[in-house]
């Protein structure tokens, strides 16, 4: 029976290729080699009945073989269902138990939750800890109902918040209905789900497949809840605004058509969440009608101040003006809903598109001012994709194959799009979109008519390999196979950034407690030399305030939002032992000050860095020849190969 501790183990040897030392492991997991060499002993017991090794070298470690692909995956799979002796599965087993007995209207008792766990009352309540913690992430408590036990307590508008958050980390995109089903026992879902469809179309909202699964599940949510007279209540302010929204119009026709066809009848208050969750959450496949003055007015002012910090103009871009312009339209009434909004590619836009986020965070502080709402890190995420296409569209590649391609994106017109321009940006003139289409409208005719279909969803129904499934919005990893099976032809990484590295800004077996420690030390040795002022440390802190610098692999990379020193400098401090940053053990702190003239760099440093550290090893060497020489000398073969 393989522990949580081990199967990260093996999820570390799957990702590195080369192999890792006892160090290597007890670094990134946190415990001691000692420790390790027992998991490992124990891993080469289970393994060998499954298709897969773990050898081990005085070069290279620990090294994992799979001899049988099949067998192995069946093991993994296998041996991650229902296990209950990590405190991280119980955490998990202890909010889904919550999250069903909210949506049953039941009450839990410490003694069912602790029987169905397998586990003492003891151990049960250090679980509850965690648990307590992440349900605050959502505002949430766990509170005492009369006599009869735990249930979850919070406004309504974060109950049902939670209970939309938690289906979407539930089910899959093939599994959906079903899963629905099940939760909503007493609502037909899909006879709900065609009757959304209908009203959506008559109002010609051609609604995206993420839209559509997000409009069901809102709607039950509200049904199922106003069953149970736990009903939503807004401000006369709020239902005035509403009322005068398309989306209400909209929301009304469907909880009208509902009660026709199903007889089921709701709470007026009902019409104003499910008015608010289409503004705040609308989806087309088409631009619409466009965004007010106002909100281009908005843009512009964010547009300025982009301009000023980092040195790059996007006033004549009138395609990021619209769609930013319609993008903030619907977010920021999310915001001043405080509706929370799942981001799944948020660290691919993290790792990939770093400039891109980079401008995302200046454009939120413009918004935080300007509209007095909080910016969270998701709504950063999206943000940065309207300008990840934009930087995407000043790339140039050139050749002569071209190809046609149709792109099938559940999430909105801001995911499509980059993923367009960044077709467009790599292939250039080698590549024709021809449009963008839900899921559920695909037919056999457009896939014979194109080279290639990129999505973002699973298409069951399909079984032609033009169907390309897209994971992380077109990295460079993706490209560069796109490029290998249509037009035959590599990519290679080119240039030289080792002029931002210098020896007096290279610190090694350092001793820090806590991220703030390591923050001070570099950038008050930035200033010291002339590299940073004041402000721009400020900066620092204020930028890992809105998002978390951490990548990864004992990686963070930290960097102000503002600041134009006067010459780019990237400091590097390896710890003598990790640290917890944020949630992820750090261990090596590569502090990054570019001038505004060399701002347009900065994506190219960030992922060289970002594939050098994370993709090619770099972690490993670094630690096992912590140097400055070392350092450049293995930094900078890579990109000369």
């Amino acid at each position: 029976m393989v522990s949580q501790r081990q199967r990260q183990i093996i999820e570390l040897l799957q990702s590195h290729k080369t192999g890792l030392s006892g160090n290597d492991l007890s670094n990134f997991i946190g415990v001691s080699s000692r420790t390790v060499r027992s998991d490992i002993k124990a891993l080469e017991q289970e393994l060998r009945a499954y298709g897969a090794a773990i050898h081990a070298n005085t070069r290279n470690g620990y090294s994992l073989e799979i001899t049988d692909e099949a067998l192995f995956a069946a093991f993994i799979g296998e041996s991650s269902k229902g296990r209950m002796d990590s405190a991280e599965n119980r955490v998990d087993a202890i909010i889904r138990a919550f999250f069903l007995s909210t949506l049953q209207n039941t009450s839990l008792t410490q003694q069912q939750l602790a029987d169905s766990l397998y586990v003492s009352l003891s151990t049960l309540k250090s679980d509850m800890k965690e648990a307590k913690e992440r349900l605050a992430e959502y505002g949430l408590t766990i509170g005492t109902y009369k006599t009869e036990g735990m249930r979850l307590e919070g406004e309504e508008g974060q109950i049902r918040n939670f209970i939309s958050q938690y289906n979407f980390l539930q089910t899959s995109d093939s599994g959906q209905v079903a899963y629905f089903q099940r939760l909503f026992p007493d609502i037909d879902i899909p006879q709900l789900l065609d009757i959304l469809i209908c009203v959506s179309d008559s109002y010609q909202l051609h609604l995206t497949d993420m839209a559509i699964h997000n409009l069901v599940v809102h709607t039950a949510i509200a049904i199922g809840r106003a069953q149970q007279s736990h009903t939503m209540t807004y401000t006369l302010r709020q239902t005035k605004h509403l009322e005068k929204t398309k989306e209400f119009e909209v929301a009304t026709s469907m909880f009208e058509e509902i009660f026709r066809k199903t007889g089921i009848d709701v709470a007026a208050g009902e019409i104003y969440y499910l008015a608010q969750h289409l503004m705040a959450s609308k989806k087309y496949i088409d631009g619409g009608e466009g965004a007010d003055q106002k909100m281009q007015a908005l843009v512009m002012k964010i547009i300025g101040d982009i301009d000023e910090h980092v040195n790059i103009d996007f006033s004549q871009d009138q395609v990021l003006i619209e769609w930013l312009s319609v993008h903030l339209q619907t977010a920021i009434p999310r915001m001043k809903f405080q509706m929370n909004i799942r981001n799944d590619v948020l660290e691919v836009v993290k790792s990939e598109y770093p400039l891109a986020f980079q401008i995302a965070v200046i454009a939120s502080s413009v918004i935080e001012k300007e509209e007095k709402v909080s910016v969270n890190e998701n709504e950063i995420g999206y943000i940065a994709i309207h300008f990840g296409a934009v930087l995407n569209r000043i790339d140039i590649k050139n050749d002569m194959v071209i190809r046609r391609a149709l792109i099938i994106c559940a999430s909105g017109m801001g995911t499509a799009l980059l993923i367009k321009t960044r077709l467009e940006a790599y292939f250039k003139d080698r590549i024709i979109i021809v449009g963008t289409v839900a899921g559920y409208t695909l037919t056999e005719e457009q896939i014979d008519s194109v080279d290639m279909i990129l999505t973002t969803i699973p298409l069951p129904q399909f079984t032609s390999d033009r169907i390309i499934p897209i994971r992380h919005l077109l990295d460079n990893d993706e490209l560069q196979q796109l490029e290998q099976r249509f037009y035959l032809m590599p990519h290679g990484i080119q240039g030289e950034i080792a002029s931002f590295f210098k020896a007096d800004c290279f610190y090694t077996d350092c001793h820090f407690d806590d991220r703030a420690s390591i923050l001070n030390f570099l950038t008050d040795q930035l200033k010291e030399k002339g590299l940073m002022t004041d402000a721009e440390k400020s900066s620092v802190f204020e930028r890992e305030e809105a998002s978390p610098t951490e990548i990864g692999n004992l990686v963070a990379i930290p960097h102000p939002i503002y600041g134009d020193p006067p010459e780019s400098r990237i400091a590097i401090l390896i710890l003598d032992k990790p640290i917890v940053w944020e949630k992820e053990r750090v261990q090596l702190v590569f502090l990054i000050s570019i001038a505004k003239d060399q701002m347009a760099s900065w994506q190219s440093i960030f992922l060289k860095l970002f594939t050098y550290l994370v993709k090619n090893d770099g972690v490993k060497e670094m630690l096992c020849e912590p140097t400055y020489d070392a350092f450049i000398r293995n930094f900078t073969r890579q990109f000369n190969t």
